[in-house]
């Protein structure tokens, strides 16, 4: 029974080089939660416009209707970015998002 040495967990390198992955993994946690959350926002504003816009609302009423959803949008995507179990995870569920939600906003955007 030969076990290999194994580093000590609480030597000041192990302890400083969990902190930095800590702190990136905040870091880009909160830049998902912000900017990717913002971006994908955008897109579920416009494509929502458009659907209501085609269901027979106003234009102008349809934008606005959006527009008012959009901070209860930005508030849910912000909510499950900090709520996934990696920083990873929240990006790829961003950018699995964001796909179809450009596809539905190339098929839905009026030629006019």
């Amino acid at each position: 029974m030969n076990n290999p040495p194994t580093a000590d967990p609480s030597s000041p390198a192990a302890v400083a080089g969990s902190a930095r992955r800590h702190r990136l993994a905040v870091a880009a946690r909160t830049l998902a939660g912000t900017l990717g959350a913002y971006g994908l926002t955008v897109q579920a504003t416009v494509v929502l416009s458009f659907v209501l816009a085609l269901v027979g609302m106003n234009r102008a009423e349809a934008v606005i209707a959006a527009t008012l959803a959009s901070f209860a949008i930005f508030a849910a995507i912000a909510m499950a970015v900090f709520h996934a179990r990696s920083a990873g995870r929240a990006c790829l569920w961003l950018v699995g998002t964001a796909i179809p939600l450009a596809l539905l906003q190339w098929v839905l955007s009026p030629l006019s």
